[in-house]
């Protein structure tokens, strides 16, 4: 086997969705396995990180000065049991790619965040969760990955689930994923019933919540910038898909729908969003949607509203956006959320798109997975300047207070004290990785940021 030349491949800067913050890396275009082992048995001093599409919001897909695995061209399927719904798929291959290819069948994802355009690769190592009541991991048959000495192997939750556990969620810093096996959910339509409902504060959408458990899947837009009274004000969205016969005469039942997208041509300016913009934007919103909606509608439009519009992160500007994913146990679930939207409101930052979940019972063996039992609220912020940082740790100090947790996948400062204090399994974790990754080659901006690597000075 030829040795490789990783210095050939160009130093370019790149970043999360969030565009904040940036980083050097080299990136490596990958078609085979084959070429991933002969990378890492020529890597001499380089750290190594796959990465997908790279739509993980912070800093976990970068790998500073070091190489950067693209798998993107890893995008085949390489196999289908259409009777039993099991789809094997290399690690590149898009959510989206998934659906055009599975929907005429009769499948569909057990699980999709709010986007179809992540690689299911990098699924599995955020562990994505959406409008679904159970993360993607209960869904993976077999993992096919590549060790940090180039050796392939193979995990389950019964085959090797030390690695599986480790990975799902592992944000890909334990081997690089090839290829996955996963099990789909039988549809007889593409299309969603879709039942929306006003609550006019907090404590109205939490009682939606409770009488939601019926639907398979659910989610909440909330207005964060309401106060006192209104704070709270949501949107209840609830889906499940519809029957043949529900549909009007004409409508094809398994349709992969072929929009035309609409695009955010240049960077806005970052004054853009701010309190009055947002407020009037929430205000219009909340008003446009009636008290009560039934309808049905197609999947891409309940999943994912976001996607008909390309680069809509750039509405936040140049300097980029923060997410802020925040959990709460349920036990304390409403005054948790309640106290830390008070805190944000107090502020006067203005989240654009703000959403509430709640997640139900469910024993999830993920080391570093995010979801558990309880609410969830995700929250954009413009970077702008450091202020929001500084409101943010005091955001986490809340946060801590109620025994919740942030959303990796999300995140691009949390401190390493933070993350440790809400991912008790770290030190597991960490077991994990020096059994299979004992000299660390699998690493990236995150990990060094929360200390699940150290960092080494290169001569």
């Amino acid at each position: 086997m030829d040795r490789i030349d990783l210095t050939r491949f160009p130093m370019t800067k790149i970043s999360g969705f969030g565009r904040y913050p940036t980083s050097p890396a080299r990136i490596m275009p990958v078609w085979e396995d084959f070429e991933i082992t002969r990378a890492l048995k020529a890597r001499g001093d380089f750290k190594f990180l796959a990465r997908g599409t790279g739509l993980s919001y912070g800093d976990a897909s970068l790998n500073r000065n070091n190489v950067c695995v693209s798998m993107r061209s890893m995008d085949r399927v390489l196999g289908f049991d259409h009777a039993n719904g099991i789809i094997h798929v290399e690690a590149g291959v898009t959510l989206r790619e998934i659906l055009s290819f599975v929907i005429p069948k009769g499948w569909f994802l057990p699980v999709t965040p709010g986007t179809a355009h992540p690689s299911i690769g990098g699924s599995v190592a955020c562990d994505v969760h959406g409008k679904s009541k159970l993360p993607m991991h209960n869904y993976i048959r077999r993992l096919h990955m590549i060790l940090a000495d180039g050796s392939p192997i193979v995990c389950s939750p019964s085959e090797n689930p030390d690695l599986f556990f480790a990975t799902v969620g592992g944000m890909g810093l334990t081997g690089i994923i090839t290829s996955v096996e996963l099990e789909l959910q039988s549809i007889k339509s593409s299309w969603v019933r879709y039942e929306g409902t006003r609550a006019a504060n907090l404590d109205e959408i939490f009682s939606q919540f409770k009488d939601a458990d019926d639907w398979p899947m659910t989610v909440a837009w909330i207005d964060c910038v309401a106060r006192g009274a209104k704070l709270g004000r949501s949107i209840m969205m609830k889906g499940r898909f519809a029957e043949p016969g529900d549909l009007k005469k004409g409508r094809e039942p398994l349709c992969v729908p072929r929009k035309l997208k609409l695009a955010v041509p240049f960077d806005f300016p970052s004054f853009t969003l701010n309190k009055l913009t947002v407020s009037a934007f929430n205000m219009l919103y909340n008003g446009k949607h009636p008290k009560r909606l039934e309808t049905i509608m197609d999947y891409d439009s309940f999943f994912y509203p976001l996607d008909a519009i390309a680069h809509w992160n750039r509405i936040y500007g140049r300097p980029g956006l923060l997410q802020y994913q925040f959990l709460i146990p349920p036990e304390q679930g409403f005054e948790g959320v309640k106290s830390v939207l008070e805190m944000i409101a107090a502020t006067g930052k203005a989240s654009f798109l703000a959403v509430l979940k709640k997640f139900g019972p469910m024993q999830n063996q993920g080391l570093l997975s995010f979801p558990t039992p309880g609410y969830f609220i995700a929250l954009d912020f413009p970077y702008g300047n450091g202020s929001i940082l500084e409101q943010m740790e005091l955001w986490d100090k809340r946060v801590l207070e109620y025994g919740g947790r942030l959303y990796l996948t999300k995140d691009a400062r949390m401190s390493r004290e933070t993350f440790r204090a809400m991912y008790p399994r770290v030190d597991e974790f960490l077991s994990v990785k020096a059994k299979y990754d004992p000299d660390c080659v699998f690493r990236s901006d995150m990990a060094y940021r929360l200390g699940l690597v150290q960092r080494e000075r290169r001569v």
